[in-house]
């Protein structure tokens, strides 16, 4: 028997609060740290690609390049999708369906708000970003605070998306693996 609790306020509070204090975009373009390197690689590994390296793109053209690469890997999409999914479905299981969706819906609108204006805000600082990349990182940058709060929800330790989540509050936007490399922003 599935027992239905309340949705913890405190994991979501917790999840708000860092989605305030994250510093969005504000590392596009500077060398990597090694928080980076390290972040980039607990991704990597959480999602079985231990083998990648991590590399970085300079400024917005190089990469909306680099995410039209023909050798852009669907592998770590596809792995962290399925990933999402089986999260997702566990805290369903935990918490009640609509408030659930709710609480995501609620905090990926604040969250999709805020990081918007800091996106356009670091295409205004570099200059040379196309305006749909400003809403692409944004997007990117919203789909990293629900997978953290869903990965939350289920109680989920060592997630991937924790990783992910780091790499964008410490200013980055993790592009994706092309060939066999992490490729920040």
């Amino acid at each position: 028997m599935t027992q239905i609790v309340v949705l913890p306020r405190t994991i979501l509070d917790r999840v708000k609060a860092e989605v305030r204090a994250a510093s969005w975009f504000a590392a596009l373009g500077e060398p990597m740290t090694d928080g980076d390197r390290a972040d980039a690689g607990a991704y990597a590994t959480a999602l079985g690609l231990a083998e990648c390296s991590t590399d970085l793109a300079h400024d917005w053209p190089e990469a909306e390049r680099l995410l039209k690469a023909p050798d852009w890997s669907p592998v770590w999409w596809d792995r962290e999708e399925a990933l999402r999914r089986a999260l997702l479905a566990r805290a369903e299981s935990k918490y009640p369906k609509h408030a659930l969706w709710t609480a995501l819906t609620e905090l990926t609108t604040e969250a999709g708000e805020l990081v918007h204006g800091k996106a356009a805000t670091a295409a205004g600082r570099m200059g040379d970003a196309a305006r749909a990349s400003i809403h692409v990182a944004a997007g990117a940058a919203s789909q990293a605070v629900y997978q953290l709060a869903v990965a939350r929800l289920a109680s989920e330790e060592g997630s991937p998306f924790e990783s992910k989540f780091r790499l964008f509050a410490a200013g980055r936007w993790p592009l994706g693996i092309v060939g066999s490399r992490v490729i920040l922003f």
